[in-house]
């Protein structure tokens, strides 16, 4: 059996793997779904987030676990897994992006978008508004239910993007520290979103032949499979803990 360690993306929370968990756990696994620090659920100041503030908190998680480690990154997640598969390369069986950020050392979310985002692209990079000091970034909810939950039924979509919350910029913009030695040697798995808005699925197959992975998986889908389709989505993650190496 396998812990899943389910980190979402910008703007989310834990609640976005609210549908994936009973499945997971079904299979006779354990899920534990990560509140990012400094969105909404604690006290940390948005100036002072970072994506290695992030990767510390799951690691700590990690350290905590019974079983085997899954680490499933979402979106802006994605560079939470790399970051923590750096800190933790022994403790993590297989890192998965799930239609998320993967991306090489010294690069950030921002840094990727100034030099892959093109003209015609109208996702939610294009449509992100921020407060008066920079330090949050916003998403409105019309926008949300059209970039991200595009496939959702139109009732879960807008229950969704209803639940987004303000996300600290440190989050897209910290710049990645990896390493081959750490980072290199934690097993790879991306599972691509061939309808997703947001994360165009020309840029995630521009980040995932940059950075190969182990296997790659296909969904029909919008951003957030997690909402639009948990049941393919938890089949996919069994699937990767039956032949991972856990």
């Amino acid at each position: 059996m396998a812990t899943f360690v389910l980190v979402h993306g910008a703007w989310q929370g834990a609640w976005a793997w609210v549908r994936v968990i009973p499945l997971l756990e079904a299979a006779g696994h354990t899920a534990v779904a990560v509140d990012l620090p400094g969105n909404g659920n604690d006290n940390t100041s948005p100036a002072d987030v970072t994506t290695m503030l992030y990767a510390e908190h799951v690691a700590a998680l990690i350290d905590a676990a019974e079983f085997p480690v899954i680490l499933v990154g979402h979106s802006m997640g994605g560079t939470v897994a790399a970051q923590t598969s750096e800190l933790r390369p022994d403790a993590i069986s297989v890192a998965v992006y799930l239609c998320a950020f993967l991306l090489p050392d010294g690069e950030s979310i921002v840094d990727f978008y100034d030099r892959a985002w093109e003209d015609w692209m109208t996702g939610a990079h294009a449509r992100v508004s921020y407060s008066d000091d920079g330090h949050l970034s916003m998403i409105d909810p019309a926008s949300a239910v059209d970039v991200f939950y595009n496939t959702a039924d139109p009732a879960d979509a807008n229950a969704a993007a209803a639940q987004l919350t303000p996300q600290p910029e440190g989050g897209r913009r910290s710049k990645l520290q990896l390493t081959d030695g750490n980072f290199g040697r934690v097993p790879r798995v991306y599972i691509e979103t061939l309808q997703d808005r947001s994360v165009f699925n020309e840029l995630q197959k521009r980040m995932y032949t940059e950075t190969p992975c182990a296997a790659l998986y296909t969904l029909d889908t919008d951003h957030a499979p997690q909402l639009s389709a948990p049941d393919a989505l938890s089949r996919i993650l069994i699937e990767i803990a039956n032949t991972s190496r856990i």
